[in-house]
């Protein structure tokens, strides 16, 4: 038998090792696809688990709300974490739907008959959505007086409430509880007829107008309010003779809402209760 050459044996030796280098090549891709599949069955298996658990606790927790409804007023929607989302229908607001304060609403008064702003809770003008504000809880009547005057043209106001109100008067420096009706006008005339009498109410000294729920002994409200600045400027109209005239747009700006809405506890009728002060004491 002839004996291999030293270039024959080079070559063997070479052959054996690509073999070598093939065979653990293969050896370790087998052994990564095992890696990747041992790892997706317990991802799998573990994505299972945390699925079921979910389901259970999603049951263990429809179970215990649905006892506590029937103990508590089933009007409210009971918000605990910031994580659980509100049950919605079409009464439910949102942030949009809420009046902010800075917003501020104008309005323009016919020379024959009235302009009527409603401040209510789901009806009105100003809509406000608060469990500390009645429907009709101020009502506003401003209509205009001495029609026949070229130069300007005067206006009495006339506010009615059936909620509670606090008002400050432009040459006041503190609230009082307003009175079930009051009257102002704004003019440069004397009517003699015992009300209040302005020439104008510009906006650095405001009829300021405070509404809310209940009042403490000593004047202030318990829970919160809505402080509403009513103010005037002066525009000219032309009248039917002609003639220019000095006539008046009515401003009111809802300047401040104390403490602020808890939206998380509204009530199933888009009523939103206020933002509980000191650790839940008011």
């Amino acid at each position: 038998m002839k004996p291999y050459s030293l270039e024959q044996i080079r070559i063997l030796e070479e052959k054996m090792i690509t073999y070598e280098i093939w065979v653990f090549a293969l050896v370790l891709f087998v052994a990564v696809l095992l890696l990747i599949v041992v790892m997706q069955k317990l991802a799998l298996a573990k994505l299972k688990s945390s699925e079921l658990f979910k389901l259970k606790q999603s049951f263990k927790s429809v179970d215990k709300g649905s006892i506590e409804s029937q103990m508590e007023d089933p009007n409210i929607i009971d918000v605990h974490t910031i994580t659980q989302t509100p049950v919605h229908n079409e009464r439910t607001v949102t942030g949009k739907d809420l009046p902010e304060p800075g917003t501020i609403y104008k309005y323009s008064i016919p020379n024959e008959g009235k302009r009527i702003i409603v401040i209510g809770q789901r009806e009105g003008n100003i809509i406000t959505h608060s469990t500390e504000i009645l429907d009709h809880h101020l009502r506003i009547d401003i209509f205009p007086i001495d029609v026949g005057n070229t130069e300007y043209l005067s206006y009495q106001i006339e506010f009615r409430r059936e909620g509670k109100v606090l008002c400050q008067l432009p040459n006041q420096k503190d609230f009082r509880e307003m009175d079930m009706k009051e009257t102002i006008q704004i003019t440069k005339s004397d009517f003699e007829d015992g009300f209040s009498m302005y020439p104008s109410i510009n906006i650095e000294t405001p009829l300021r107008l405070r509404l809310g729920g209940r009042l403490s002994v000593d004047g202030k409200f318990k829970i919160g309010f809505f402080e509403f600045h009513f103010y005037t400027k002066d525009i000219l109209e032309r009248t039917s003779g002609g003639t220019k005239r000095v006539e008046k747009q009515f401003y009111i700006k809802l300047y401040k809402i104390f403490p602020g809405y808890d939206t998380a506890r509204q009530s199933r009728d888009g009523v939103v209760p206020m933002l509980e002060r000191f650790g839940g004491k008011v």
